[in-house]
């Protein structure tokens, strides 16, 4: 029993409780153990502040990183509502409507991100005109396969985002002495240039421009080398591209650096899946479900692999959902439901 969970037993809307919720969800974050993280925030919600953006952030992160982007969604909105600034919460929320196929909103959010900004406040004064980039060529039309529509309002805002963020971009060269825009220089070290490089690789995303994707995030990932969800966006959208393979370093990246990451994964069986690696493919599912028990499509996925592998012998145990079944056929760490 953590004190959290002691706090959450023995607490009332009046008390005082001695305990830094905040710091110790931190704490359990870090280390990946998400179920605990996620009962410091939702106690600091329910019975300290339930106004506080950063609980509201820190919750949504660990829904997103147990794939689970609908929750992550609402409570990275509610963060937003109590502080439309938070930069941290708008760009989470671009990603998390991506993987959700929601793409105005998607787009939407990564809009604000740089409006809310002040480090680039003023700058759509100065924006070329609507149809046109940065360099005078024109932007293709996006599929908002978020609600099945070519739509010109998503073309539209596709195009104001990356205008947005390419000026962004001219923006951090001109203040600041230090960069250059040579290629052969270290030019993407700073860290606003690599926020804009993520973001950039997040609407890349959505119009399906993988290569610009790429080449962003890692941009980004030469001044954050140690970021694990930039190398998991990397593996992500490499492996969107029809590039398992190279995905998988990328990923192994992203667990060396956060071993309890499940949605690394989860998107590392999948690639193991795609190249027909269908054993390594089920352990690694089966490593998403020790960390994050209530991903239960992870079970469908299981069960697919363990078809494709003929693996018939084990298909009742996924059918039972009996994870600690599978010990004696798989290599995985299992985790108490508690940490």
């Amino acid at each position: 029993t953590t004190a959290a969970t002691t706090a959450a037993t023995t607490a009332t809307a009046t008390d005082i409780i001695p305990v830094d919720l905040m710091a110790e969800g931190m704490q359990f974050f870090r280390r990946g153990e998400l179920a605990q993280a996620i009962v410091s925030f939702e106690i600091e919600l329910m019975h300290v502040d339930p106004d506080n953006p950063d609980a509201w952030l820190m919750l949504g992160k660990c829904h997103a990183e147990n794939d689970q982007d609908q929750s992550a969604i609402a409570c990275l909105e509610r963060a937003v509502d109590r502080d439309p600034y938070m930069s941290e919460a708008l760009l989470a929320l671009g990603v998390s409507y991506v993987n959700e196929l929601d793409h105005n909103r998607a787009l939407r959010n990564l809009k604000a991100w740089i409006t809310h900004n002040p480090t680039f406040a003023g700058m759509e004064e100065s924006l070329p005109s609507a149809g046109q980039d940065l360099y005078g060529s024109e932007t293709e039309t996006v599929s908002d396969t978020g609600n099945g529509n070519t739509n010109t309002n998503t073309n539209t805002q596709f195009e104001q985002v990356q205008n947005l963020l390419l000026h962004a971009l001219d923006h951090c060269y001109q203040h600041d002495s230090s960069l250059t825009t040579d290629s052969n220089a270290d030019a993407h070290t700073s860290t606003g240039v690599s926020d804009v490089h993520e973001a950039l690789g997040v609407i890349y995303n959505v119009s399906r421009d993988y290569d610009a994707a790429i080449e962003s995030f890692r941009k980004a990932i030469q001044a954050r080398p140690n970021d694990y969800q930039l190398w998991n966006k990397l593996g992500a959208t490499l492996a969107n591209s029809n590039r398992s393979e190279e995905a998988l370093p990328a990923y192994h990246k992203a667990l060396q650096l956060k071993p309890r990451y499940a949605r690394a994964w989860l998107n590392m069986a999948i690639s193991h899946s795609n190249l027909h690696n269908y054993d390594e493919a089920a352990r690694c599912y089966l490593q998403t479900l020790s960390l994050n028990p209530a991903a239960s499509h992870c079970w469908n996925y299981l069960r697919i692999a363990l078809t494709c592998s003929e693996r018939w012998d084990l298909i009742p145990l996924a059918a039972a959902q009996d994870i600690s079944a599978f010990k004696d056929h798989y290599d995985f760490v299992t985790y108490n439901s508690n940490s």
